[in-house]
């Protein structure tokens, strides 16, 4: 089925006969803004009676509520609940999401689904450990039993786990006394104090604005889908390897966030002065030694062909957000080589600049170019976000 409207509409009937095949389907559409606008209300109405019995539709649930204005708290609130009730994924989420703000809460969380044989929990696990006592036995047998299963960050997670102490027992932690309403994304935002590298075009760097286990947890779920990344052309809307561009990538539209990912995504709509509702799909990238992207402009420099349909559907790319989510490689720096101002953050660090200037215009000093890694691996988050959300037709449709 393709994104237009009348494909919303065909499945917005199929539901309302009473097709429960169409209800997924739907809510995707309505949370991607595929075939009309962003609808995070009528998302959620889709979702919630297949609540109970599909841990898909609570995921996509939470997801939906974070997309409201000030939602975040309550969205949050409603997956400690799927947490609780033995959902496992959802204690996964939320013990890596309250790792900071609510060290208790999350440390409980991740060990119940630790011992469940939830990978990712252990991962997050150690990050505990590194907080307080050490490694404990259990721990070390979870971590031990992860990297024999193909983790994509098992050799990091072996050298921190050879560098750590060692303790008899997990740690004990003080309950929690901060409320949910903390982890509120424009809350945080508030709280923040960037660092201006160019006031024309803006470019911010902003310190340690994720915290290193939603980092690891982020490329540890997106690792198995990262491909060969491909140049965009804007005018036929196809996508193609061409070596102006060399790395891997993967796109995680809102229909495939959970609660950590849409945090994450906040935060960096956050630091380039806006919300999810203008986000394009948030993208992950990873370069290994010599791979590059050359020289480019994120914004959109024609208004021909599919451009057009873009322009017209959510207006320009105006800024630009990456997020580093590792450390420890060599090279790999972004670059504007106009300005001779270079950037490569430590893990869990920011960089947003905008793209085109005050009459929205393409900026041409925000030209920039991921040099060539020299050593190691580099991975990044990378988030669009547009003059405006989608409209009454949605997003514009690729053809390739």
């Amino acid at each position: 089925m393709d994104d237009t409207p009348a494909s919303r509409q065909l499945l917005q009937a199929a539901l309302r006969s009473g097709d429960e095949r169409a209800r997924l389907p739907l809510a995707g559409m309505l949370l991607d803004g595929r075939g009309g606008p962003i609808d995070p209300d009528k998302a959620i109405e889709a979702l919630e009676p297949a609540e109970p019995g599909n841990g898909v539709a609570r995921r996509m649930l939470t997801t939906a509520m974070a997309l409201r204005p000030g939602g975040f708290a309550d969205a949050v609130r409603r997956r400690l609940e799927h947490a609780r009730a033995g959902d496992r994924d959802a204690a996964v989420q939320m013990g890596v999401l309250l790792m900071e703000s609510h060290p208790a809460q999350s440390l409980e969380l991740l060990q119940g689904a630790a011992r469940q044989g939830a990978g990712l929990a252990a991962a997050a696990l150690l990050h505990h450990a590194k907080n307080h006592e050490g490694l404990w036995p259990e721990l070390e047998h979870w971590l031990s039993a992860l990297m024999s299963t193909g983790y994509p960050l098992a050799g990091p997670l072996k050298t921190a786990m050879a560098n750590m102490a060692r303790t008899s027992h997990a740690p004990v932690l003080p309950a929690d006394t901060d409320g949910l309403e903390s982890l509120d994304p424009a809350l945080r935002a508030a709280k923040a104090s960037p660092v201006q590298l160019s006031e024309t075009p803006r470019i911010q760097s902003h310190s340690a604005a994720a915290g290193h286990a939603l980092c690891d947890y982020l490329l540890a779920a997106a690792w198995p889908t990262l491909r060969r990344a491909e140049v965009f052309d804007p005018v036929t809307g196809r996508t193609s390897q061409d070596a102006h561009r060399k790395a891997y990538s993967a796109s995680i539209p809102r229909s495939f966030q959970d609660l950590v990912v849409a945090r994450i995504v906040a935060d960096m709509a956050a630091c380039a002065g806006t919300t999810t509702a203008f986000a394009e799909n948030l993208a992950i990238l990873l370069y290994y030694p010599g791979d590059e992207y050359k020289p480019h402009l994120d914004c959109f420099t024609s208004d021909e062909g599919w451009a057009g349909a873009e322009l017209t559907a959510q207006g320009q790319r105006r800024a630009t957000t990456l997020s580093a989510l590792n450390s420890g490689y060599e090279g790999g720096e972004t670059r504007f080589p106009r300005l001779d101002l270079s950037w490569r953050g430590e893990k869990g660090d920011m960089l947003s600049f905008e793209n085109v200037t005050r009459d929205g215009t393409p900026d041409p000093l925000s030209l920039h170019q991921g040099l060539p890694v020299i050593s190691g691996w580099k991975a990044l988050a990378s988030l669009w976000v547009r003059e405006r959300p989608p409209g009454t037709a949605g997003i514009a449709e690729r053809t390739g």
